[in-house]
């Protein structure tokens, strides 16, 4: 039951992916992670999705003019990751940073692509290490300061016991997993987070309270309280929702994806599902969307408490 989270992610390709982003929607977004003197560069973003599983990472472009698929395209990644319930953000230069939950150990792997390729080209990641302290995490988050959090899943993976929300404070891409805890939400009214998206609000990204879907329940979370509320079904572990700025038509989309890899559109104010938008490859192992979704996301404003 684990999966990835991605909860307010501002992540989107930089100047130095410019080549192979070129392909990534008919239409990009130039946005700021950042308010005030501080502000980073405007990044181009994409109208576009990430998944993987087994020995695959899933580029799915979106049509930036409806949301609608234009295609699913595989890279091969080789056999150097567990097989496991797998995790991945979008970092704010566009890589990847994901990690899988090992089921023949239980341990958390962790794994980075600089540039995640959109033409099916076979892309090798870096292998990041193990996490610290034992802990099993079942979903990564980046803000949009590029601060990097994950979900841990406690006792187990079909339970609220000792899950916990963590923000990594050392340098994780230098293996250095060292973490803070966020939220305590062992007495979370979801059982097991799988996957994380922003509230949307009339068509306006939010993060907080969140969205958050547990085997195919949808639920509108705190992620500082644990409390929620069911709101819809659909999909399976995967939910992630893109800005409005992504798209000619000036609508945020929201989308989940099922264990069979179908994507559909999740409608942000009745959580009613489109019919099957496209469908991924099958894998040589696990179900075809044991994945978390990724992608970038415009709306910076962050609900966490961080201290």
């Amino acid at each position: 039951m684990i999966a990835a989270l991605a909860i307010g992610a501002c992540g989107g390709n930089s100047s130095g992916n410019a080549d192979s982003g070129a392909g990534g929607g008919d239409a990009a977004a130039s946005v700021d992670g950042s308010a005030g003197a501080d502000a980073k560069p405007k990044t181009p973003q994409y109208s576009e999705l990430w998944y993987s599983v087994d020995n695959l990472l899933v580029y799915i472009k979106l049509d930036a003019s409806d949301g609608s698929v234009v295609s699913m395209t595989s890279s091969d990644i080789g056999d150097g990751l567990p097989l496991g319930q797998n995790m991945l953000t979008m970092m704010d230069d566009g890589s990847l940073i994901g990690g899988r939950l090992s089921k023949a150990d239980f341990k958390t792997y962790f794994y980075y692509i600089l540039n995640p390729p959109r033409d099916g080209s076979p892309v090798t990641p870096v292998d990041l290490g193990i996490m610290s302290d034992g802990l099993m995490l079942e979903g990564l988050y980046t803000d949009c300061d590029g601060r990097l959090y994950g979900m841990d899943t406690g006792v187990d993976d079909s339970s609220a016991e000792g899950n916990r929300l963590i923000r990594f404070t050392g340098d994780f891409l230098a293996s250095d997993f060292t973490y803070v805890v966020v939220s305590d939400l062992a007495t979370a009214s979801v059982a097991d987070i799988d996957d994380m998206g922003p509230a949307i609000v009339n068509n306006e990204i939010r993060d907080q309270p969140g969205l958050a879907i547990d085997t195919g329940s949808v639920y509108s979370f705190d992620f500082e309280t644990g409390s929620g509320t069911m709101v819809g079904s659909g999909g399976t572990w995967g939910i992630h929702a893109l800005g409005k700025e992504l798209f000619t038509d000036d609508t945020a989309r929201l989308y989940v994806l099922s264990s069979d890899a179908q994507l559909y559109e999740m409608d942000p104010v009745n959580y009613t599902l489109s019919g099957v938008l496209g469908t991924g490859p099958t894998p040589g192992q696990g179900n075809a969307g044991w994945s978390g979704l990724a992608g970038p996301l415009t709306e910076c404003d962050s609900g966490f408490v961080v201290n």
